[in-house]
């Protein structure tokens, strides 16, 4: 079915940019071919059917995208016509086939059902397809415009003007190529548009005026180079910018200058004052000067110091527009930190050399606040303005990372370390404002103290402790490698396994409740079996009655526990979530000494991930920072509570610790729905926990656009209120969620150096979130005993009978 926006032709006209009806004197230029190869091999022949040279600079093509109204592109053309010739302007991808048969090399990103127009001084005279419409078989009956290159039928073009909203007629005006990719039609003329030579001497234009002027169009500049990316593997450019006695205030005063590694082009190095002259265009939201044709001239050799760093501070006052202390107003220029600065996010450190640096830990603005909350969308807004990426001033991945020296696994750099002393070129690339570092200037200083690695606490003797650990897609592999969500080899599971083992022993736990443990059953073969039997004959897992596997989920959660120092009472019972969240189960145990209870309930209810929402549904995002899916986990919840209402162990006191990955951050409805319940969250607790400085794992600092990403806790250790009392602290040890992700055991773009430099058989990034550690003093006095002042008739009772056994045994 076709598409046509159906308004006047003035209406068109205006939103088009004031095409222009006036009289033309001289025949016109005109499409001669219409080249859609594959591969993004496009282009537009230009013919020149009149009897005199052309000047190209009155002309440009315009493209409508789409069926739009409103141009999309716009490409001014170069250099002159003769008489009888063409000139073909084409996409580098084209050049590179046919090579300077490409008079010019324009970003034409047409696919058939798009317009593109011929524009002389302001008049339409040619086009290809028709404006406001998207045909969509394309245009055409007998052959489609859709994936078809074309050959212009007309020779003349006698029209003064045209008008690019009437119907388009391919089948009388053009004909197919039998091959789309048959370039060998195309018999342009081999001559480039003449080369204006530049000189010291030459005039240019202000970097500071590029901002505002038409891109597309080719434009002396010169400046001092302060920054050179012409290396391996660099990013084929380097930095131009304008002396600071003559630089404009409060406006960029500098360009990135592209030179790709096939160009013959050479010249000019870190403090030279350089004059080039190339094209203005955009690449990733950055101007930069391309298609150079002649070598850069140095015009001074000493002019290093004559452009200083620009102290640049945090936070910005805005990300848009070019306001005093927008980032905006500094791109493309050398700039210095002043502030010490801390890694937020280093999630991208190993594979693309990247970190998230800010003004202090970022925090996930529902892990402090209610979603929107005035508080939350204050906090989001103050991480959107206070974080910036520091770069490795490479193009290339999976680099060994520069900082610190030597890296290693050893030698990390955590999240919660500090830098100081950045120095760089501020710039905008893969959507992220970033400090590229420059070679040759001083290096950031690592400041580890902040955050540095640290033992578990030590676990008194009298107390119990239970742990929650996400133990990362563990999965034994007993079908065979690689496995559905874990480990790929035998090697990578054997690296995984080391590591988690070390993390169990050093918690030194008496309960653990797992989470993304490999799904596959209770024998002697299955991942639980195979994790439990690491841990010492002592250890047991939890088996469910009459079940093979606990849900249907390739994941689930499990429990383990020392038999030495805790034993199960009753049967363990099941919860079916649905088939979105996971299934629960819970079981009561006693201690060994003392003989109390208490209950472990490990959850792992659903991710924010949105795969498979309903995009109308309640379940989709909505944009209030808690992911998709909310509904479903404040469901599930529900059920859990109802559920620990009725005491499914059956036993006289539940003494209820749910853990467990609830995908859910310490304000989100899910864990409101808790407290509302009368459960205590723990790790968040002011008493017994670590507050507002509480996390257990790191995500969206570079990544999330609205602010939302930072440090939180998904993992949570939450109590009924009976056993709350006897908790004496909830901690959350960082070993996982501040360690680079390179350091874990996947082996996956790592050379083999790195995979042994890389690795350590440790508890560090075993996983990639952090375990929970919950310590219980379930001997101790609290408000659900009688005290001295409360005590029952069978107390006294009781207490009358053991003193007089006791005289009796003293008797005899």
């Amino acid at each position: 079915m076709k598409t046509f926006q159906l308004k006047t032709l003035s209406v068109f006209l205006s939103a088009l940019g004031a095409f222009s009806y006036s009289s033309v004197a001289q025949a016109q230029l005109m499409f001669s071919q219409y080249v859609d190869g594959s591969s993004n091999k496009k282009g537009l022949e230009i013919y020149n059917p009149d009897g005199t040279t052309v000047n190209l600079a009155d002309y440009e093509i315009q493209q409508f995208n789409n069926g739009g109204t409103a141009k999309t592109a716009t490409f001014r053309l170069q250099g002159t016509l003769a008489s009888k010739q063409k000139f073909l302007v084409g996409r580098s991808e084209l050049q590179t086939e046919l090579g300077n048969k490409v008079n010019q090399v324009a970003a034409l990103s047409f696919n058939g059902d798009d317009a593109v127009v011929l524009v002389y001084k302001g008049t339409p005279v040619d086009r290809f397809g028709r404006i406001g419409e998207r045909p969509e078989a394309g245009w055409g009956t007998a052959v489609s415009s859709l994936g078809n290159s074309f050959k212009r039928i007309e020779t003349e073009n006698p029209a003064l003007s045209i008008d690019p909203t009437a119907a388009f007629d391919l089948d009388h005006s053009w004909t197919a190529w039998a091959n789309r990719n048959d370039f060998t039609n195309l018999s342009g003329s081999t001559t480039q548009p003449p080369i204006e030579t530049v000189s010291c001497s030459s005039s240019d234009t202000p970097i500071a005026d590029l901002a505002t002027s038409a891109q597309n169009q080719t434009y002396t500049v010169r400046g001092v180079i302060t920054a050179d990316y012409r290396y391996a593997n660099g990013f084929s450019g380097f930095y131009v910018q304008t002396p600071d006695t003559k630089a404009r205030a409060n406006v960029s005063n500098a360009i990135f200058v592209y030179i790709p590694n096939s160009s013959a082009v050479k010249g000019g190095q870190i403090g030279d004052e350089v004059i080039l002259r190339g094209r203005l265009t955009s690449y990733q939201n950055q101007l930069q000067i391309d298609q150079l044709q002649q070598d850069i001239q140095t015009c001074n050799s000493n002019m290093a110091n004559q452009v200083q760093p620009i102290s640049l501070e945090l936070p910005f006052s805005s990300l848009t527009g070019s306001s005093t202390h927008s980032p905006q107003r500094y791109q493309g220029m050398l700039v210095k930190l002043p502030q010490t600065l801390t890694v937020s996010e280093n999630y991208n450190y190993g594979r693309y050399g990247e970190l998230s640096l800010s003004l202090g830990r970022l925090y996930i603005p529902t892990n402090l606040y209610p979603a929107l909350s005035p508080e939350a969308k204050a906090l989001a807004q103050k991480n959107l303005l206070s974080k910036i990426i520091f770069d490795d001033g490479y193009n290339n991945q999976n680099r060994t990372p520069w900082l610190p020296t030597n890296f290693s696994a050893a030698n990390t750099l955590r999240s919660g370390y500090q830098l100081k002393n950045l120095e760089g070129i501020l710039e905008y690339r893969f959507n992220g404002w970033r400090v590229q570092p420059v070679l040759g200037r001083t290096q950031p200083e690592v400041v580890t103290q902040t955050n540095p690695r640290q033992s578990v606490i030590t676990k008194n003797a009298n107390h119990i402790r239970v742990a929650s650990f996400n133990v990362l897609n563990y999965d034994n592999g007993a079908t065979g490698f690689p496995t559905e969500r874990g480990a790929n080899t035998q090697a990578e599971f054997d690296k995984q396994h080391h590591k988690i083992v070390s993390a169990l022993k050093a918690i030194d736990a008496d309960v653990y409740g797992l989470m993304e443990i490999a799904n596959n059953g209770y024998g002697p073969n299955s991942a639980i079996a195979h994790l439990t039997s690491a841990l010492g004959p002592d250890w047991k897992y939890i088996i469910p009655e009459n079940l093979d596997r606990l849900g249907n989920d390739v994941i689930a959660v499990a429990i383990i526990y020392n038999s030495k120092r805790v034993k199960p009472l009753n049967k363990a019972v099941v919860l079916d979530l649905g088939d979105k969240n996971r299934t629960t189960l819970a079981q009561t145990f006693q201690a060994v000494r003392g003989n109390k209870t208490f209950t472990v309930i490990p959850n792992h209810l659903k991710s924010k991930g949105c795969s498979g929402v309903d995009a109308n549904s309640s379940d989709a995002d909505q944009n209030d920072g808690q992911g998709c899916w909310n509904p479903t986990r404040v469901k599930a919840v529900d059920q859990i509570v109802q559920w620990l209402a009725k005491n499914p162990t059956q036993v006289p006191k539940q003494n209820a610790l749910l853990v467990g990955d609830m995908n859910s951050y310490a304000k989100e409805a899910p864990i409101l729905a808790f407290e509302k319940a009368n459960y205590k969250v723990l790790l968040n607790d002011t008493k017994v926990g670590q507050g507002a400085q509480a996390y257990s794992y790191v995500f969206g600092v570079a990544s999330d656009a609205n602010g939302n990403g930072g440090a939180g806790n998904l993992d949570h250790a939450i109590a009924d209120a009976d056993l709350y009392p006897k908790v004496v602290r909830t901690f959350a040890w960082h070993i996982n969620a501040d360690e680079p992700t390179v350091l874990d055991y996947n082996e996956e773009y790592k050379t083999d150096e790195q995979k042994a430099l890389f690795y350590g058989e440790d508890a560090y990034r075993s996983s990639d979130h952090d375990p929970v550690i919950v310590d219980l003093d379930l001997n101790g006095k609290d408000s659900n005993q009688p005290n001295d002042n409360q005590k029952s008739p069978i107390f006294d009772f009781l207490s009358q009978l053991m003193e007089w056994i006791s005289q009796l045994f003293k008797r005899s």
